[in-house]
Parts: C-alpha cells; sequence; structure tokens
C-alpha cells in the first residue's frame, strides 16, 4: 500500500508538472493488420510549423510521445517496406496535463502483390540496436560496402508537375497504373528508392549498386571522369561521383522516358531527368541518400526525397530472374 501510494504521487506529481509547463502526451501501441507488434518503427508528432518528435516503437509495438507542447498535431508512421501504407492521423489535440491514448493499425499497401509479408518489419527489428563507427577504406573515405535495407521518405514532398506530367500522371492513376515497366520484367526506378535490398560494392574507381529488380546492377564511376557528350539514353542512364569531404555525391544523366519514377507515385519524365544523390555514412549502420530529380519539362520545381537505409550484414540477395514464373500480373492491379 506504501508503494502504491508513492506511485500515485509521483503520477501526480509528474501530471501537475506537465501540466504547469503547458505539455502533455500521446501514446498507443502499434499493429500490423494481422494484429502482430511492429517494432521498431518510428511514430512522429508534427506541429503546425511542421516540426517532427520522433520516438521508435518498443518491441511490443508500443510507443509514448512524452513532453509535447499543448496544440493540434499530425501524427505519423512513415511506410515500411512494400507492406505497410503509410499512416496519418491530423488534427490529434493535445491538451496540457494529459495523455492522448491512439492505438495505431498498419494498413497494407494496395499493391496486390505476394511475398513481401512481415519480412520488412522482421529484418528492420533484428537490426535496429546495431552499432559502430563509420567504417573507412585505406584512402579515408567513408566505405559504404554491404547489405542495406532500403526504405522510403518518411515525409515526402508531393511533386509538383506542369500539365502533360499532371495529365499523364492522372490517366496512370485512373487505370490502377496498367503499363508499369516493372509489371512487365522491364527495368525499376532508376532513383533506386523501392524499399527492398540493396548490396553495394565499393573501389576506388567505382560504385556498384546490386539488387533483384532487373536489370540487377548500375554503376557509378568515381575515378574522375565526365559524363560522355553524346549519350544514348538507356534506362539508367550514365552515373558519374564525386566526393565531397566525407559525401560521396552521385550524378545521374542520359536517361530515356519510359521509366516511372519513385515507388508508389510512379512519376512520368521526359529524357531531360537529371538526379544527383547525395550519400552520406554517419555511422556504422545508417546509410543516408538524399535524391533531387530534376526535368524542366516535367516538374516546375526539383522533387526531392530523402531516406535512410539500415545496415544489413546478415543478409543476402536472392537469384530473381523476372520472366521465369511471373505472378505479378495475375495477382496485382497493375493489369
Amino acid at each position: 500500500m506504501k508503494w502504491a501510494a508513492t506511485a500515485l504521487v509521483v503520477l501526480f506529481s509528474s501530471a501537475l508538472l506537465l501540466a504547469q509547463a503547458g505539455r502533455g502526451a500521446i501514446a498507443g501501441r502499434i499493429t500490423t493488420d494481422q494484429g502482430d507488434p511492429a517494432a521498431g518503427v518510428t511514430v512522429q508528432a508534427k506541429d503546425a510549423a511542421g516540426k517532427f518528435t520522433s520516438v521508435v516503437a518498443s518491441g511490443n509495438g508500443e510507443f509514448r510521445l512524452a513532453n509535447l507542447p499543448a496544440g493540434t498535431y499530425e501524427i505519423v508512421v512513415p511506410q515500411m517496406g512494400l507492406r505497410t501504407a503509410r499512416y496519418a492521423q491530423p488534427n490529434v489535440v493535445i491538451e496540457a496535463g494529459r495523455t492522448v491514448t491512439l492505438n495505431i493499425r498498419l494498413m497494407p499497401n494496395n499493391f496486390g502483390i505476394l511475398g513481401d509479408d512481415e519480412a520488412f518489419l522482421q529484418i528492420y527489428n533484428k537490426y535496429k540496436d546495431l552499432k559502430g563507427a563509420t567504417p573507412r577504406t585505406s584512402d579515408g573515405h567513408p566505405d559504404f560496402s554491404g547489405m542495406w535495407l532500403a526504405n522510403v521518405d518518411p515525409n515526402p514532398t508531393p511533386a509538383q508537375m506542369l500539365p502533360w506530367a499532371q495529365q499523364e500522371w492522372e490517366r496512370r492513376r485512373d487505370r490502377a497504373f496498367e503499363g508499369m515497366p516493372t509489371s512487365r520484367c522491364l527495368a525499376t526506378d532508376p532513383t533506386l528508392t523501392l524499399p527492398v535490398f540493396y548490396k553495394i560494392v565499393q573501389t576506388r574507381t567505382l560504385l556498384i549498386h546490386l539488387f533483384e529488380q532487373d536489370p540487377h546492377y548500375r554503376q557509378a564511376f568515381i575515378d574522375g571522369r565526365e559524363h560522355p557528350k553524346d549519350l544514348d539514353p538507356t534506362w539508367l542512364g550514365h552515373t558519374i561521383g564525386r566526393w565531397e569531404k566525407d559525401t560521396l555525391v552521385l550524378d545521374t544523366v542520359g536517361l530515356n522516358d519510359k521509366s516511372w519514377l519513385l515507388q508508389a507515385t510512379w512519376l512520368p519524365h521526359t529524357e531531360m531527368l537529371h538526379i544527383v544523390e547525395r550519400y552520406r555514412r554517419p555511422d556504422l549502420a545508417h546509410l543516408n541518400i538524399d535524391v533531387t530529380i530534376e526535368d524542366p519539362a516535367s516538374f516546375v520545381t526539383p522533387v526531392e526525397r530523402h531516406v535512410t537505409w539500415l545496415s544489413t550484414p546478415g543478409e543476402e540477395l536472392f537469384e530473381t530472374i523476372c520472366p521465369e514464373n511471373n505472378k505479378f500480373l495475375q495477382n496485382s492491379a497493375f493489369k
């Protein structure tokens, strides 16, 4: 009884302090549509000024965002892999001295595809506590080599498209994205923003991305060369890189107009497309990539994406031959 009375005093004192400071909290539990705990996912509270406060859910999916100034928030859980859709709950009111309870259920993406299941969340949780210093090559640059689990931008800014591009995107949307290149075993998104595994092999003169989607690789020349003057447009273009201290800047041109940009958005573009990526490895476990997409014939302003990949040293790529027993179309809305 004495312990219980002490606990009540502590809780009351905490609530009183929050109230006096004009602050509150939000807490709850995150699960998938199957009812499994979504361990290790990030929950964000965005205030009216656009500032984010974040917390990572525990092993059983529980989270608590404490010490929030009273006000109205949007609560966001970023998309995790291909399995779950981005969650956003606007107009959540936080009052001084009160804790709002919000249990979140992550719904599946409307892709109609098989195989991803809970794998992303399982792998993410497996490596989320990986720690260590940034590994470096013999010449002192950060070493990006290894297996990486990619992810999408948690707070993507919508693209501002020119009229023709907007009309084309709406046509794709209205036809359930019929004709998506990857559904027919054509090349993947040249921005490499799919939330799947990538392997990076880095040498002094070359950076290579390996992945399970066609065409299975992309090479970036980091030996000081320039782009060829007369490029024949290709699906992934021509990529060169340069170092800016610990940041590797990749520059891609020479892209054809056949690919669809940005997973789950599927934007149209022209052969004027120019992609710049900035790679930074702040520690052993994370790779931060800032992507800027320019196409003055398609977009009013450049499109940006900011993603973080997670190091997964115990994983490996599988052989994937897209035309072999391809079930995508019969299981998908993308007919």
